[in-house]
C-alpha cells in the first residue's frame, strides 16, 4: 500500500473503497488499486501488482505474505531481509528499529511490514487477567491492540494461577430477574462490601466496596480502612459516575449490612432522591449480581497474585486491576464493554502488562543530577 500516486505505472479506481486496519488501529480507506515501478539502488527496476493506493497512509509498506503468495523467498537476519524469486535475488531491505527499509532512486523508502509480534497463550492469558479463552475472543472484535497468540490455542488449558484462584463451592440457583438488566444508565446501581481481608494493604485498608451499574456492569471499587467509610465513597462515586455518563441514580440495592441502613446513610439517599432497595435478610442471591461481581473480582485478583508469587498486601493493587480488566471486556448482556458505553470510546489494550511485571520509571531531567540513571 502507498500514498505516492506518481509511482504507479497503472492504476484502476475501486467502485467501493476497501477498509483498512493499520497497526495502532486507525482504519483508513483504500481507494484505487494498480502496478508499481520501483527503481532500487543498484539500478534495478521492479514491479508490484495488486499495490493498494490509500491517501492517508504515510509512506509505503510491503506486505511480506503477500510477497510469499507469490512464491518470493524472504530471508530474514540480525540487519537485514534478502527477497529472492526462485535463486535470484530480487531485492533486500536494511532493519530500521523494528522496521525493514527498501531503500529506491529519489529518496523514497518502502517499509517491508511483518506479522505482529505473538506470544504464546499462557503470556497471554496472565496478562488479560487470566480470563477464560472464549472472553478471549469476543475482545478480538470489542478492543484494539489486543495481543495475539502463536500457538493455535482454541481452548482453555490448564493454569496453576487459575486453579489456585477460581477453586468455589457450586452456584447459587440462578433466578430470572437476575438476568434482566434495567432501562438505562444509573437507574439501578448495585453495591457490596468485602472484609475485613487477611491482610492490611501497605495504605491500612481491609475493606473494599464495590458499585455496579446495572445496566452496563460497569464496576467502581474503592478501598477502606473501616466499614463507616461506605457513605464517604459512595459519595465520591456519585458524583464521578454521575458526571460521566450525564444521568443521575435512580434506585441502589446494597444488602442489609450496617453500614447501608444508618441514619446518615439513609438521609443521604433520601436527599439525593434515591430509592433504597433493601434485600431480604439472610438472602444474598437478591443481590446476584454485586455477590457475583465480587466473586469474579477476587478470583482474578487472586489468580495474579499466585502467578507472579506476590505478596498478599498487595491484594487492593490486584483488585483494582481487576476492576480495570473488567471494564474493558465484552459481557453477556450487552454487544459492547462496559468502558465503551460508559466512555464512547473502545477501549485500548496495547501497553497491557502482565500484573506485577518489572518495568522503569524514567525521571525527568530536571529531576536528576549528572550521575542519576
Amino acid at each position: 500500500m502507498t500514498s505516492v500516486r506518481d509511482k504507479f505505472v497503472s492504476m484502476k479506481g475501486l467502485k467501493t473503497p476497501v477498509r483498512i486496519t493499520i497497526a495502532d488501529g486507525t482504519k483508513i480507506n483504500a481507494v484505487a488499486t494498480g502496478t508499481v515501478s520501483l527503481k532500487l539502488m543498484d539500478g534495478t527496476t521492479i514491479k508490484l501488482s495488486d499495490v493498494l493506493y490509500i491517501p492517508e497512509v504515510e509512506g509505503s509498506l510491503i506486505s511480506v505474505s503477500k510477497l510469499v503468495e507469490k512464491n518470493v523467498v524472504a530471508q530474514f537476519s540480525k540487519g537485514q531481509c534478502v527477497f529472492r524469486y526462485g535463486c535470484t535475488k530480487v531485492m533486500e531491505a536494511m532493519r530500521c528499529g523494528n522496521v525493514y527499509k527498501l531503500k529506491t532512486v529519489g529518496d523514497d523508502v518502502c517499509n517491508v511490514a511483518t506479522t505482529p509480534r505473538k506470544e504464546p497463550w499462557v503470556v497471554v492469558h496472565a496478562r488479560l487477567g487470566h480470563i477464560p479463552f472464549k472472553r478471549y475472543e469476543q475482545l478480538l472484535t470489542m478492543a484494539d491492540g489486543v495481543p495475539e497468540v502463536t500457538d493455535g490455542v482454541t481452548s482453555d488449558a490448564l493454569c496453576a494461577g487459575c486453579c489456585m484462584g477460581k477453586m468455589r463451592a457450586d452456584d447459587f440457583p440462578r433466578y430470572a430477574e437476575k438476568l434482566v438488566k434495567s432501562a438505562g444508565v444509573l437507574v439501578l446501581v448495585h453495591t457490596d462490601l468485602m472484609g475485613p481481608m487477611q491482610t492490611k494493604t501497605p495504605g491500612g485498608c481491609t475493606y473494599v466496596v464495590t458499585f455496579i451499574d446495572d445496566y452496563t456492569r460497569h464496576v467502581t471499587v474503592y478501598f477502606m480502612k473501616a466499614k463507616s467509610d461506605v457513605l464517604s465513597k459512595f459519595m465520591i462515586f456519585k458524583a464521578a459516575l454521575e458526571n460521566a455518563m450525564g444521568q443521575r441514580i435512580k434506585r441502589l440495592r446494597p444488602d442489609n449490612g450496617g453500614e447501608y441502613t444508618g441514619r446518615q446513610f439513609e438521609a443521604y439517599l433520601n436527599n439525593s432522591g434515591i430509592k433504597h432497595e433493601k434485600t431480604v435478610p439472610y438472602t444474598p442471591q437478591q443481590n446476584g449480581l454485586a455477590e457475583r461481581m465480587n466473586r469474579s473480582l477476587v478470583e482474578m485478583a487472586r489468580c495474579m497474585l499466585y502467578h507472579e508469587s506476590v505478596d498478599k498486601k498487595w491484594w487492593a493493587e490486584a483488585v483494582n486491576t481487576a476492576a480495570w480488566i473488567i471494564n474493558r471486556f465484552p459481557i453477556s448482556v450487552t454487544i459492547k464493554t462496559p468502558y465503551e458505553i460508559v466512555y464512547k470510546t473502545k477501549p485500548l489494550l496495547k501497553k497491557l502488562k502482565v500484573f506485577d511485571a518489572l518495568v522503569y520509571a524514567h525521571i525527568p531531567d530536571e529531576e536528576r543530577r549528572k550521575l542519576d540513571a
